[in-house]
């Protein structure tokens, strides 16, 4: 049977690697660059016009298969099990740092 296209993509982007230096690199430095990557990417889907809504779920969707790939269905299920929780204790509420308490 044939792999779905969403499958297909997602293999692809689990094969990837990124070279950036031979040394490897801290927890902290990695995670650095993928902010500052993943800020990249955010601003230039929007410049293309891709909808906010389109490039929250299609991350979401990507960071679940890479976490399933690795860690497996049920570590996973309780890891996004943990994020609903935090979700619902506003861990996650936009901060406009203007307002004034």
């Amino acid at each position: 049977m044939a792999e779905k296209p969403k499958e297909m993509a997602m293999d692809t982007a689990l094969a990837r690697r990124l070279d950036v230096e031979d040394e490897p690199m801290t927890n902290e430095e990695q995670r650095k660059l993928c902010f500052d990557l993943f800020n990249t990417y955010w601003e230039d889907a929007a410049s293309r016009g891709i909808e906010f809504d389109v490039v929250g779920t299609m991350s979401i969707s990507a960071a679940l298969f890479a976490l399933v790939a690795k860690h497996g269905r049920e570590t996973t299920a309780e890891f996004v099990d943990d994020l609903a929780k935090s979700i619902r204790n506003d861990e996650f509420a936009f901060q406009n740092q203007n307002k004034q308490n």
